[in-house]
Parts: structure tokens; C-alpha cells; sequence
């Protein structure tokens, strides 16, 4: 005897079709955050993967969605032109690719949480000026402006290894109110050569992955945040280490 799926209500079939199309808008979503064209035939499978790598914090809804991805392969391939699905589907399955589809369509922005005043100083101001800042503000790095244009980063490792270089020198007496910042910019880590320590983002970029790159890029100290996301726009927000460690998503 041969068994046939049970008859589906018109609610079911709609709801089902509601599925099928939200999972076609999830998959251009996930191309749009991944850079590719619409037309790039890459598998959704790879597609979850590769956004997770960038999105750590997209975990939890990376492995939904495989779940549901294995739903939408087998209405997709199990539906007969005499039965119709194979399956009905449950509210909560529509209802977590709603979701899903919302997180990368619309994920939060950065600056909701993230745009304010930046601290910054100039290349001629002291040394002594940027530890007192340091101290009194618990601050560990300073991006440097001149007439509004970044020039660079200061921060507490480069600081100390400017010191340390002198110590080493046996310049041991140091008057900090009279070393600028610009000396201490030439100041570099070798071992962080070709590694960035900070970067520049959009004020419109998606909070969950400007603070996966703190988790992705080990030797990231800062995120400038700016609204070209280049350097050429002033500062509109910074975001450290200790904010990305704080980060709940």
C-alpha cells in the first residue's frame, strides 16, 4: 500500500511559501554582507559558514539556520506535482528565519551604541600631557589629529617601548614634558609588522561584525569609527579591546 502525505490545509501551503521565498531574501541577504554579486551561485551551506567566520557572534543563528536549511531542501525536493509538500511546517520555524532574515537585512549599526566624543591629540602635545590623559581617564591608546586629519595611532605598548629604548640607551633621565607625540609615533612593535593595530569602520556597519574583528585579528587594539569609514572624515566614535570584551550581542 502505498502511504501519501496528508492533505495540507491553505494556511499550511502559504505558510510554506512565506518559508521558501523568506529563505530566497536570507540567501541575497548573506551575499550583500559577504560582498558577492546577486547572481553568485555560491551554496547557501558555504555562504552560513563564511559569515560565521567574520560574524562570530552570529554563531547561535548560523547553526539555525543549517537546520532550517535542511527544511527548505526537503520541501524544495520532496514536493511532488500530485501531493504537493511534503511536510507541514511549524510556526516557530517561519518565525526563526523571520528573524534571521531581519538580523542581516537590517543588523543594528555601530553607532547606536558607539558614536561619541573621541579623545584625541596632536602630534606637538607632550608626552606628559598623554600619560597624565591616560591616567586620569584610564585610556590606553590616543588617535593623533593635526587640523582635523588622522595621523596615527599612540598607544601604551609604543609608549613604553619608547621608554624602554632610551632606559636601554642609558638615557635614563627623561624630561616627558618636553618629547612630543610625533616622536613616539615612529615608535613600532617589529613583531606587529604588517599587522595592523587598528582600523577604520562606517558609522552604518554592523556592530556584531566591527567587534568580531576583535576576535578574528588577535593584535586589533582600536575600530575608529568614522562616516566614510576611512581616514579622511573626522573621528565620530573609538572602540577598544575592553568595549569588545564588554560586548553582549
Amino acid at each position: 500500500m502505498t502511504h501519501h502525505p496528508p492533505e495540507l490545509t491553505n494556511r499550511q501551503r502559504k505558510e510554506i511559501e512565506d518559508f521558501l521565498h523568506l529563505f530566497t531574501d536570507v540567501e541575497n541577504n548573506l551575499k550583500k554582507r559577504l560582498g558577492h554579486r546577486a547572481n553568485d551561485r555560491m551554496p547557501v551551506s558555504v555562504m552560513i559558514d563564511k559569515y560565521a567566520e567574520v560574524n562570530p557572534f552570529w554563531t547561535e543563528s548560523a547553526n539555525q539556520l543549517r537546520h532550517l536549511s535542511d527544511i527548505r531542501n526537503l520541501l524544495t525536493h520532496q514536493r511532488s506535482l500530485d501531493h504537493g509538500y511534503p511536510i507541514a511546517l511549524l510556526p516557530r520555524s517561519l518565525e526563526g528565519l523571520r528573524q534571521i532574515e531581519k538580523q542581516l537585512r537590517m543588523p543594528e549599526p555601530v553607532s547606536v551604541r558607539h558614536r561619541r566624543g573621541v579623545t584625541t591629540v596632536s602630534p606637538d602635545d607632550s608626552l606628559a600631557m598623554v600619560l597624565t590623559q591616560a591616567v586620569e581617564n584610564g585610556f590606553s591608546q590616543f588617535p593623533v589629529v593635526s587640523e582635523g586629519l588622522f595621523n596615527g595611532l599612540v598607544t601604551e605598548n609604543e609608549i613604553i617601548r619608547w621608554l624602554g629604548r632610551r632606559t636601554r640607551s642609558q638615557r635614563n633621565e627623561v624630561n616627558l614634558a618636553e618629547v612630543a607625540v610625533r616622536a613616539v609615533l615612529k615608535e613600532k612593535d617589529p613583531f606587529l609588522r604588517d599587522i595592523a593595530i587598528f582600523h577604520f569602520e562606517k558609522l552604518e556597519a554592523s556592530v556584531q561584525e566591527v567587534m568580531g574583528r576583535f576576535s578574528t585579528e588577535p593584535a586589533l587594539e582600536v575600530i575608529l569609527l568614522t562616516a566614510s569609514g576611512t581616514k579622511h572624515t573626522p573621528l565620530e566614535g573609538i572602540i577598544t579591546q575592553w568595549d569588545a570584551a564588554r560586548y553582549s550581542a
